[in-house]
């Protein structure tokens, strides 16, 4: 139990001026978003390339917003083209954690 609390303590130690822990960079890039696979499923001139450029941006910001990137999934899973890679990027586990992180910190 001791071993756990010191291990978070020295997380927190070493989080960065975002706020973010020490290795969380890590875990989102455990569960990269898939950007090619997500273009390659939609024809070139389909409007949704942006969007799904807005949301790659979203997600590589050095303060990410967990409410921007959740609105820019929600918008893309509409596209039937792009709802089950999106959906398998959204629920893993590692994408997950880090949204909760960095609405936690209030990012």
């Amino acid at each position: 139990m001791n071993d756990r609390r010191d291990d978070e303590r020295r997380e927190v130690s070493a989080a960065d001026d975002t706020g973010m822990f020490a290795n969380q960079e890590l875990i989102a890039a455990a569960e990269t978003l898939p950007v090619e696979d997500l273009h390659g499923a939609l024809p070139d001139e389909h409007p949704a390339h942006a969007a799904i450029d807005d949301l790659h941006a979203a997600v590589r910001e050095p303060k990410p917003d967990a409410r921007a990137i959740e609105r820019h999934v929600g918008s893309l899973r509409r596209v039937p083209e792009l709802e089950a890679t999106l959906a398998n990027w959204w629920d893993a586990p590692a994408t997950q954690r880090f949204i909760s992180y960095i609405g936690q910190i209030g990012l």
